[in-house]
This record gives structure tokens, C-alpha cells and sequence, in this order.
């Protein structure tokens, strides 16, 4: 069975494989689900006026885009698991970023670490918002190990969600710079699932990525550190993430590199 942990480094768990990455993005806004557009409440809510200790990121509390928080670190899951090997970003730091993306908010990939920490450049289109999943977990069910199931009244949810809980349990800090300015707190920005999410996986990434991937609907729950940048200006940007554990092991830092378009699509 395997079991998917982004953080930035590559990691299996016994909670079933736990392959360091992005998983799939359910696309809000495009494939079925509106996204609701920003009022003067959430203007307020998302920091957008007053004090707010990151203000390039959307809060852990708001709603950006009438959706929580846990639900754009879920979604960023669907986006991932979506897209087939061939072509997915996960496996290769020169395959196109906007693939599959959709909606008011961009899905960045994940930049692999080993034994050295590679760059990714992404185009992105001005007025996306940008998810970036730091350190998480999607846990998934059902898996071919027979004796992956909840304990006898235990739910599945909390079955799965203990499991995703565990994979991210080693993180002790996590940094971020945008464009050489530190971000502050991150590890307030830790989101868990509050119920069962579906994703429907690409067949394609059962025998590399996750062999529990059934190519149909299927449940999971996601323990994710996450952020939601608000759209930057056009121009170039640069995201730098460090994971450090409780057992001093250091990930990255790894580094984005962002061309974000002018309204007319140009480049600066």
C-alpha cells in the first residue's frame, strides 16, 4: 500500500508508502465547484485590511475564494493525483506547471530533494492565487494489504486521519522566504481534514506513486502544512521552504522560481 507525504523530502511510513510529493488538486472553480468571489467580509478576513503577521497569505482562518483552508490543502491533492506519470509534474522538474490547472488558484508542485535540491520554475497567470503544500500527508483507502482497516469501531475518517496525522508528527519547523522576506509562524498554518475527502487518481501512478490508487472515487484524509499566497504582482518571485525534524533532519531548501504574466500575458 502507499500512502503519499509531501514534505518536501522523500519519505515511506508504515502508515503504508509514504512518498515525499504533491497529490492532486480538485480544481475549485473549474470541473464542477464554483468558486465564490471575495467581498468586503472577506477582504477583512483574509488580512487584507489591519494587522495580519503574513500579509501575502491568506490567514489559516479564512475562506479564501468561499472555500477553508483544509479543503485548498485536499484539493492541491486532487490536482496532484490526477494528472497521469507521463506528464506529471511530480516526476520531473521540467514538466509544465499549469497542467490540469484550472479555477482561481494555482497548484505548485513539489521540487524533489536528495542528494541535491533542484529548482523549479513555474509561468503563472496574474490573479492566481498560488498553493504551496510544505510538509503532507493522504493517507487513502482501500489498500491491497488486507490488513489495512480501521479497528473494530473506529471509523474509517479517523482511522485514516490518525494514520496522516502520524506521517507529518516529526515536523518540528518549517521555513519560508517570498522574494527573500521570511514568512512568520508557519506551523500555524497546519490543517487537517474534518471529514472524508474523494479523489479520483490516475491509474498511471499505482505502480510508482501510490499502489493503492484504484482509478475510481475514492476516500482519504490529508494532515497538511500549507499556505495560500494571495496573487502577486507580475514579475518574477522566488519561494525558498526548509522542513526540519524532531530528529534534526533537514530537507531543502528547496526553491520555486515564479514568472508571474502581466494581464496581457507577457513576462517582466
Amino acid at each position: 500500500m502507499a500512502k503519499l507525504n509531501v514534505t518536501w523530502r522523500l519519505v515511506r511510513t508504515r502508515i503504508g508508502p509514504v512518498i515525499g510529493a504533491a497529490l492532486t488538486v480538485l480544481v475549485l472553480g473549474g470541473h464542477g465547484v464554483q468558486a465564490a468571489a471575495l467581498g468586503d467580509q472577506e477582504f477583512e478576513e483574509f488580512g487584507l485590511r489591519g494587522h495580519n503577521p503574513n500579509p501575502a497569505l491568506f490567514p489559516p482562518q479564512s475562506h479564501p475564494f468561499g472555500f477553508a483552508m483544509d479543503t485548498w490543502a485536499e484539493s492541491w491533492w486532487r490536482w496532484e493525483l490526477s494528472i497521469p506519470s507521463a506528464e506529471n509534474p511530480l516526476f520531473s522538474a521540467n514538466f509544465d506547471c499549469s497542467t490540469h490547472q484550472d479555477g482561481p488558484v494555482f497548484f505548485i508542485p513539489p521540487v524533489a530533494v536528495g542528494s541535491q535540491n533542484l529548482v523549479r520554475s513555474c509561468t503563472v497567470e496574474h490573479g492566481k492565487a498560488l498553493a504551496f503544500s510544505l510538509s503532507t500527508v493522504l493517507n487513502d483507502y482501500p489498500c491491497p494489504d488486507p490488513t489495512f482497516q480501521p479497528a473494530p469501531g473506529q471509523s474509517l475518517f479517523d482511522f485514516l486521519l490518525a494514520g496522516a496525522m502520524a506521517g507529518n508528527a516529526d515536523v518540528a519547523e518549517i521555513d519560508v522566504t517570498l522574494d527573500g522576506e521570511p514568512l512568520n509562524d508557519i506551523l500555524s498554518y497546519h490543517f487537517q481534514s474534518d471529514n472524508l475527502m474523494f479523489f479520483k487518481g490516475d491509474l498511471s501512478l499505482q505502480p510508482t506513486l501510490d499502489s493503492c490508487i484504484t482509478g475510481q472515487l475514492q476516500p482519504a484524509a490529508v494532515d497538511a502544512f500549507f499556505i495560500l499566497v494571495k496573487p502577486l504582482p507580475p514579475g518574477h518571485h522566488t519561494i525558498t521552504r526548509r522542513v526540519v525534524t524532531t530528529t534534526g533532519r533537514v530537507t531543502g531548501p528547496t526553491t520555486t522560481e515564479l514568472e508571474v504574466l502581466d494581464d496581457h500575458g507577457h513576462g517582466h
